[in-house]
């Protein structure tokens, strides 16, 4: 039987400092992720250390409640 990941967006961050506070958060706590740039996003990452576009922080459906349990009280709930 294979297990099937279905990925979710946990949060679309429009800044660095809040992908890194979110994605380790996310490390610490044992929760994969996955960081998909929007745009050339990707690209001005590899070549400048940051992305002046948004990025969307993805889980896996089965951990998106308990991952948004730990971002909430640091980010708080607004919508992006």
């Amino acid at each position: 039987m294979t297990d099937s990941i279905d990925l979710v967006v946990l949060r679309t961050v429009e800044n660095e400092f809040e992908m890194n506070m979110i994605t380790a958060i996310l490390k610490d706590n044992g929760i994969p992720f996955i960081v998909k740039n929007k745009g050339s996003g990707s690209y001005m990452r590899i070549i400048t250390g940051s992305s002046p576009f948004r990025t969307d922080i993805m889980v896996d459906e089965k951990s998106f409640e308990e991952a948004m349990e730990l971002i909430i009280p640091i980010i708080g709930d607004q919508e992006i």
